[in-house]
């Protein structure tokens, strides 16, 4: 993930990107993550934004720094992780469609109908 959104920090992206990890189960409860300077070569971004995006995590309860030893995936996070973002996806969705002057029973019957044709 080198390619990021021109609208949306920088920092605020790769918290997202590491959030998504752990909803697919990449990252997994307990696990160590990669240091600030592994992941400011993975991103291909400055430390201090990798750590901007580390300390969002940990505010956010997501992961938990160790001093001298590095930052862990919070035990449960990952169900209240996938709740919030399909909630937020869900919220964006719904008034975007709303912007465009689409009901919300027609935006029902669209996911409806998407869902069956899955």
């Amino acid at each position: 993930m080198t390619r990021f959104q021109d609208n949306i920090p920088i920092y605020l992206q790769i918290a997202d990107d590491i959030k998504e990890q752990i909803i697919s189960g990449k990252l997994q409860a307990g696990e160590k993550i990669k240091s600030v300077r592994e992941y400011s070569l993975f991103y291909e971004v400055t430390v201090l934004t990798v750590h901007r995006a580390l300390q969002l995590l940990e505010t956010e309860g997501v992961v938990e720094t160790k001093k001298g030893v590095g930052s862990f995936i919070i035990a449960g996070v990952r169900p209240i992780l996938e709740n919030k973002m399909v909630d937020t996806q869900v919220q964006e969705f719904i008034g975007k469609m709303g912007n465009m002057g689409i009901s919300r029973d027609s935006i029902l019957h669209f996911v409806q109908e998407a869902l069956a044709n899955e």
